[in-house]
């Protein structure tokens, strides 16, 4: 019969021997410890009863879910080092035991931050590109592949065709992303390739890549000192929404998340409800980052 002590001590030279960090077997073996210090015994006796238990403590004690499902890796890699070693039948280790983690929330951009990127966006172009994508939440190949017949002027909105999942959707723009806009195709050069809106500054009969965005919103957010993405835009505009009172509905619909079918009927008739739901909390997010 082995005793806890006894199996940690052997388990800690196994991991030794496997080149594991030491950070990592200093947490198993305090989570180890923590498992056995209620009663001692033996590891042998250990049953997917006595982890039950461990959990509801661990849970009373309000440990967050990541903490528990690290000392449940480490039981269970214990035990299985045991039955390799013919010391334990079982694992008392249930697949069913790990809490499922919740995906962590996407993080965007506080107020401050969006004016301190946008205040290093001087070129018109740019900032039209990224000022479109901040105030419509398109994502950088629906802003690439954005053609002069795609804006609804006086709709106040784009027509985004064949977005991801090809879904075609509308989006609707603020005013100062309207206004950036209009500003930029007003400096478009005639011979830019095609009726694309957002065109390659250096080779205007080249279209402008994905790649080509995403290395000038890097090179912008450096140099406000953030960390920042096109997918970052993304994410603050629909935290923006959100946290002024749109409706979940209503930002799925504008971010294209929505359904095949919710798509189709979407297209046959304009969203009124959306439309007004977007223009006046857009009207409240231009107030805190007026660019």
């Amino acid at each position: 019969m082995t005793k806890p002590a006894e199996a940690i001590e052997r388990f800690q030279q196994y991991l030794q021997r496997r080149h594991y960090a030491a950070h990592t077997m200093v947490n198993y073996t305090f989570d180890l410890q923590v498992f056995f210090s209620d009663r001692p015994r033996r590891v042998e006796s250990v049953t997917h009863r006595d982890v039950e238990q461990f959990l509801s403590r661990q849970h009373e004690q309000g440990l967050a879910a990541t903490t528990i499902n690290r000392r449940l890796h480490a039981i269970k890699h214990l035990f299985d080092f045991l039955l390799e070693e013919g010391r334990v039948l079982g694992n008392p280790i249930k697949p069913s035991h790990f809490l499922r983690l919740g995906r962590p929330l996407p993080k965007g951009l506080t107020p401050s931050e969006v004016k301190a990127l946008f205040a290093c966006i001087r070129n018109p172009l740019d900032q039209a590109l990224f000022l479109v994508m901040l105030r419509g939440g398109l994502r950088v190949s629906e802003s690439v592949n954005l053609k002069l017949s795609h804006i609804e002027w006086e709709e106040q909105a784009l027509w985004i065709e064949q977005g991801k999942g090809g879904k075609d959707r509308r989006v609707y723009l603020s005013p100062d992303a309207l206004a950036s806009l209009k500003a930029c195709v007003a400096l478009r050069p005639s011979h830019a390739v095609d009726e694309w809106v957002f065109w390659n500054q250096k080779r205007p009969q080249s279209r402008l890549t994905d790649k080509a965005v995403q290395k000038k919103i890097e090179r912008y957010a450096k140099a406000a000192g953030l960390h920042a993405s096109c997918h970052t835009l993304r994410h603050t505009f629909a935290s923006n929404l959100l946290e002024h009172g749109a409706e979940i509905a209503s930002i799925k619909d504008l971010l294209g998340h929505a359904s095949a079918a919710s798509s189709e009927r979407y297209a046959r008739a304009s969203n009124h409800k959306v439309k007004q739901e977007y223009l006046e909390t857009m009207k409240k997010v231009m107030r805190q980052t007026k660019l």
